[in-house]
């Protein structure tokens, strides 16, 4: 075992992911810092309304971004330098295209969109430049990801976590603008690093737009069959505020929003080594090396083990820094964190197995799957949360992500045979 340990230590898999998962550290535990610090500042209403503005801006990321940067990460090791360059220019425009028609249906229903999210006009209509921003520095860190450059991936995310954290602190804790504060700082970061994204994309050669229409309809194709699977995502991670905010308010929102972060202790490092794992994944299983798979299996399941452990571990810590480092008025926010952190490491290994079928591209098999599990969490988060309250978002969550894997699991066994179960044979 200590042998196979050292083997993972001294990987160039384990040292690109130590890296990400570095710059990630940085990028969570900078919010976590001052998150004692901001429920002093912010309600719980408060915080339930940044709360589903976050969830607002992220089902926006879907409809701006169309899941084309992941056309671009599956067609990298096919093209040349130069076709990758003209993909990544002709998703950035269809995104850009799609977010004004966007801006134009937003401008109809404003009145709607600000009672549902009590909001302004201005932050309803700006959240949706807000997607486009988050979707052009997705493809310029999707690219250094691919190209295998963490430094620069993880310097850039460190920048903009940085920048975020000190819009945040003086427009909420020095100049006490509450809620309102919270968001401007979401406008000011993320606008200033998708300019800086857009200069980085040009300065590389990315932008150079010249239409493609056999690009357009490859990335549509990749793209589109993966929006019930995307949204299957975003019903999953994010329904359960809306209905608790319904049926209980923001304050009880922003009281589980508070609870369920902490599952980002253990999200991090989860997608820290996916940033490293796919494309290491990719480049294995393009070799056809008959000896992978076995290895490749061995690997997954400790994955699976630390996972587990290290939810149990977080859970520990989320509920001792609830109880002796938050405002007394969130101290009910600690009966979340064990179901959002087991929900997470569950998210965690459906991720790993999954990959198999973003390889095979079999994004119609991601899409069904994802979106199944995902109604049943509708109507699942819905009966818990009206007939038990706000706890039952957490029980939903955690069940649903049992059942979100193990389906995941078998549906990849079944399109990219893996030696799951018979290593010895192999």
């Amino acid at each position: 075992m200590k042998a196979y340990i050292n083997r993972i230590v001294n990987h160039a898999l384990f040292r690109k992911s130590l890296i990400y998962t570095i710059a990630d550290a940085v990028n969570k535990a900078i919010p976590f810092l001052i998150l004692p610090f901001l429920t002093y500042y912010l309600t719980p209403a408060d915080y339930g309304i940044v709360s589903n503005y976050t969830i607002y801006i992220s089902i926006l990321v879907i409809v701006v971004g169309l899941n084309l940067n992941g056309a671009l990460s599956a067609n990298y090791f096919k093209m040349d330098k130069h076709a990758i360059a003209d993909y990544a220019a002709n998703i950035t425009l269809l995104s850009f295209i799609c977010t004004v028609l966007c801006t134009i249906i937003a401008l109809f229903t404003l009145s709607y969109l600000n009672t549902l999210l009590s909001i302004t006009s201005f932050f309803s209509v700006i959240a949706i430049w807000l997607a486009f921003c988050q979707s052009v520095s997705t493809i310029n860190t999707d690219l250094w990801r691919l190209e295998e450059k963490p430094v620069q991936f993880g310097v850039y995310q460190i920048l903009q976590t940085i920048t975020n954290v000190v819009f945040t602190v003086l427009l909420v804790i020095v100049i006490r603008y509450g809620w309102k504060g919270r968001l401007w700082a979401l406008v000011f970061t993320y606008m200033v690093f998708a300019i800086a994204s857009i200069a980085i994309l040009y300065k590389r050669g990315f932008l150079h737009i010249k239409i493609n229409k056999h690009y357009i309809k490859d990335a549509l194709k990749f793209g589109l069959p993966l929006i019930p699977h995307s949204l299957g995502l975003w019903i999953r991670l994010s329904i359960d505020r809306v209905f608790i905010t319904k049926f209980y308010g923001n304050a009880a929102a922003g009281l589980y929003a508070a609870g369920i972060q902490f599952g980002l202790l253990l999200s991090f490092l989860i997608l820290a080594f996916q940033n490293a794992y796919v494309p290491y994944l990719y480049k294995r299983l393009a070799a056809n090396d008959p000896n992978t798979k076995p290895s490749l299996v061995k690997f997954t399941y400790f994955y699976f083990i630390s996972v587990l452990a290290l939810a149990g571990f977080f859970s520990i810590v989320a509920i001792f820094v609830i109880q002796h480092f938050l405002s007394v008025h969130y101290k009910e926010a600690s009966s979340y964190v064990v179901w959002a952190m087991f929900s997470q490491a569950f998210q965690g290994m459906y991720m790993v197995v999954g990959i198999y079928l973003f390889y095979a591209k079999k994004t119609v098999i991601i899409a069904f799957v994802t979106f199944s599990v995902a109604l049943l969490q509708l109507f699942a988060s819905y009966f818990l949360i009206k007939t038990l309250g706000p706890i039952g978002g957490a029980y939903s969550a955690l069940i649903l992500s049992v059942i979100n894997f193990a389906l995941m699991w078998i549906a990849s066994s079944k399109v990219f045979p893996m030696p799951w179960f018979s290593l010895k044979k192999s």
